[in-house]
């Protein structure tokens, strides 16, 4: 993936009226490197970051069935055995579940992420090839408040508006952390309403390379939620209250309980420590279908 750099004061005002072109091969700068940074190959689901294949994998989610599994029922209904995944039989009662085994695998691969980073001096946060875009969106917003605030409960503590101005003067100091959001397609939308981009913004989709689709407040909105990273106080205060949420609902465990009632308890979420962007937004997404490893 090529990699685009823009600086702040290239940043645009998107003004109501006027024409949006999510494809614009003007916007940017080639820096003439590519992206590099940790990822695990899943085979023909695709290239995923370390945070994607967290959020995805994570319990409600997607979660994960290994490849020589799905291989050792096709030989076995090859053979004429019974397996109750005959998809000619009952599609609806065939799909594969989440398996014990790759459970076991996912977390080793994290671990092995996790190393890489380290070795590498990188964060693998997302790469734009999952989908949809809002997913890379609300990691990358969690990953900017892991980078200035940390922990949970550092957010908690801030205001919105010292939430937004910490996370821009972030983007505003790390031009290779900007040109890394760019280049995948994910613009920035700054705390004032104006928008950095790179040649291509994956929202809003767009049918042809020329099109332009004009601006408007709702649509701004509309496109802010869907896939640009937001900066405005207002989508820093949601975050702040997404952490709220987490501390509650912690707090609503009773302290004796040791049952497996609780999925997401104080464990899960590392008695509140550093900021896990996977887990963070796997966390507050509904449920989706699953991953094959």
């Amino acid at each position: 993936m090529p990699l685009h750099a823009a600086e702040l004061g290239e940043a645009e005002r998107l003004q109501p009226g006027r024409a949006f072109r999510p494809v614009d091969p003007g916007r940017g700068r080639p820096t003439g490197e590519t992206l590099k940074s940790v990822f695990i190959d899943t085979g023909e689901n695709g290239v995923f970051s370390l945070e994607e294949f967290a959020a995805i994998t994570t319990s409600e989610q997607m979660e994960f069935v290994t490849p020589e599994e799905i291989a050792d029922v096709v030989a076995r209904e090859l053979v004429g055995g019974n397996t109750g995944h005959d998809v000619i039989n009952a599609l609806d009662n065939a799909v594969m579940g989440p398996t014990y085994r790759a459970g076991l695998m996912r977390h080793w691969a994290l671990e092995k992420l996790r190393n890489l980073e380290k070795q590498h001096g990188v964060r693998s946060v997302a790469f734009e090839n999952l989908g949809p875009p809002r997913l890379s969106k609300l990691l990358f917003e969690a990953d900017l408040l892991r980078r200035t605030f940390g922990t949970m409960e550092r957010v908690r503590a801030a205001t919105p508006a010292g939430l937004s101005r910490h996370a821009a003067e972030e983007v505003a100091r790390d031009p290779a952390y900007r040109s890394e959001l760019l280049s995948i397609g994910i613009p920035i939308l700054l705390p004032d309403g104006r928008l950095l981009r790179g040649p291509e913004c994956k929202i809003p989709p767009v049918a042809l390379p020329s099109e332009a689709l004009e601006v408007t407040g709702e649509r701004i909105e509309s496109w802010a939620h869907a896939g640009w990273v937001d900066l405005r106080e207002g989508n820093m205060g949601v975050w702040r209250d997404r952490f709220v949420r987490i501390a509650s609902e912690i707090e609503a465990i009773p302290g004796a309980e040791t049952s497996s009632r609780f999925l997401r308890d104080r464990q899960f979420w590392s008695a509140e420590g550093l900021i896990q962007p996977g887990k963070v937004v796997a966390g507050s997404s509904p449920p989706r279908t699953r991953a094959r490893g």
